[in-house]
């Protein structure tokens, strides 16, 4: 019996331009995501597609090396908001759901997952903020997704 070997498709980083990534980790494809300047003082990043089912995240830096938020055992995290409270989760984190601001936080550590349970045959748009904490220090600490329907 001959066993052949599975044939692995590796990204090529060396000439991706400098940017923040929409990765769905689960299906093996990075989306650059369009950058918007925001009212909240900070960049925000925006995809618009289809994705699919599965663990998901968002990359920069040099080579994609830059994970936001930064797996860390404390204070960093995500906010869900609109419809990204329904089409995404956090697994292994803490969720605390905010009713007076309709809002979602998941407060995460280095065994935590953003995953994609929305229906992957729809298209979405995602607005997301990336947040580093209050002294200046660059380091990924807090990402906002704001999710809805594109207006088609």
């Amino acid at each position: 019996m001959v066993q052949r070997k599975r044939t692995v498709k590796k990204l090529d980083l060396s000439h991706l331009p400098d940017g923040v990534y929409f990765d769905e980790k689960a299906f093996g494809k990075v989306h650059l995501m369009e950058v918007n300047k925001s009212i909240f003082g900070v960049d925000e990043y925006v995809y618009s597609g289809k994705i699919h089912k599965g663990r998901c995240g968002f990359l920069g830096g040099i080579q994609l090396s830059e994970q936001a938020p930064r797996p860390e055992e404390r204070d960093h995290g995500y906010t869900l908001e609109g419809l990204a409270q329904e089409i995404f989760e956090v697994d292994n984190s803490l969720v605390c759901y905010n009713k007076d601001e309709n809002r979602t936080f998941c407060y995460t550590n280095s065994k935590s997952a953003l995953k994609f349970v929305g229906d992957p045959s729809k298209k979405y748009e995602l607005y997301v903020r990336i947040y580093e904490n209050a002294y200046g220090i660059e380091n990924y600490r807090w990402v906002v997704i704001w999710a809805q329907y594109p207006n088609d």
